[in-house]
């Protein structure tokens, strides 16, 4: 029997493989495993969500010019340069729909997100992959790692799972040394968790006049709206009328877009939130710390924990977390089998974490 075959490139795609979500006869699940939003999103966004609603049988404006608006005066950008996806996962693919095809190399760093390689096998370009340095993204090994078919290169800073990031200087020299017809994708997921003085986004390497520089960003992490998928981005104009002619007509939901512009003018609810964030994570990595666990310098709102005893300790201290209902991301996939990402999670959630691992350090699992 005959059977429809999809392209070669999926064949060997792997695909993406959340934390989970529930377990067998466990009553309650701590989910640390998503960088979800510990205090979860503004009350204001909840409430402004819930009344657009009451249009939802409308469709919404063509290009999201509402929510483009809100993002413009925030940040006082050109909003003509800001692009509005159903999250910025779904940006990152129309990146590469965009402006990648088949045959062409998409690069990307060694422990970066597995969308990159997804996006990639989407439109049958083949992957490159640039070794990172204990963790942080490395400049040179990126630049020595071009090829003459390389379109596309997604750098995440902060990285994800590894929490690290690298100062504006090196983006800048990566962005001057790469040649004008690769396109520089600088995935800021996390930027509004870092304080750090030689951090930025994107900003200035997109406004710097070259047509190969776009910035991603996400609602789903410091706003807390994951589940209405909402994400942006900011580049040249001729970048984002490419981005118009991929996207679906009506990208965005009526209720993301009024949950997002009340949530990127609710300053005090996410100063909270980052206030929250950075005294948990000191506390957890202090923890672990303590217990003799190994954790990245992460600037993000989670902890990468590696354990001695290599991916086996791992696999074992993660069975023992199953059982207490705890889900943290092991990071096998991202190849770093040693390692768990621990989000920044509710305070119980943590706490009871935190006591699992003393337990398994009385017992010598670690």
């Amino acid at each position: 029997m005959t059977f429809v075959q999809p392209k070669k490139s999926i064949y060997n795609m792997s695909g993406y493989t959340p934390g989970a979500m529930k377990f067998k006869n466990v009553d309650k699940i701590h989910r640390l495993s998503f960088n979800e939003s510990a205090l979860g999103p503004s009350p204001k966004a909840i409430a402004a969500a819930q009344s657009a609603l009451n249009g939802c049988d409308r469709y919404p404006p063509p290009g999201n010019p509402e929510i483009r608006r809100a993002i413009a005066d925030r940040y006082n950008r050109d909003i003509e340069k800001i692009f509005c996806g159903s999250g910025s996962e779904d940006i990152l693919r129309l990146i590469a729909c965009g402006y990648a095809d088949a045959g062409d190399d998409v690069l990307y760093t060694e422990h970066g997100m597995v969308i990159y390689p997804i996006a990639a096998s989407c439109v049958g370009a083949n992957t490159v992959v640039a070794r990172e340095s204990n963790l942080f993204v490395d400049v040179d090994q990126i630049l020595s790692s071009v090829t003459s078919n390389t379109k596309v290169v997604y750098v995440a800073n902060p990285g994800n799972p590894t929490g690290t990031y690298i100062p504006n200087s090196e983006m800048a020299r990566l962005r001057d040394e790469l040649a004008e017809d690769i396109l520089l994708v600088i995935d800021s997921a996390y930027a509004e968790f870092v304080h750090a003085d030689d951090y930025c986004p994107g900003w200035t390497l997109c406004d710097n006049g070259k047509d190969n520089v776009i910035m991603t960003r996400t609602m789903s992490k410091m706003y807390g709206l994951a589940g209405l998928r909402l994400g942006w981005a900011y580049a040249s104009i001729s970048i984002i009328e490419v981005l118009n002619k991929v996207r679906a007509g009506f990208n965005i939901n009526v209720a993301a877009i009024a949950a997002g512009i009340e949530a990127i003018q609710d300053i005090e609810h996410e100063e909270k939130v980052q206030h929250y964030n950075a005294s948990m994570r000191k506390w957890l990595e202090t923890e672990l710390n303590s217990l003799g666990l190994e954790t990245a310098p992460s600037v993000c709102n989670f902890s990468l924990v590696r354990f001695s005893g290599g991916a086996e300790q791992c696999n074992v201290v993660n069975a023992r977390l199953v059982e207490h209902g705890i889900s943290v991301k092991p990071c096998g996939g991202a190849g770093l089998p040693d390692c768990m990402r621990i989000t920044i999670g509710p305070e119980e959630s943590l706490r009871l974490l935190v006591d699992v691992m003393k337990s398994l350090k009385m017992q010598g699992v670690i």
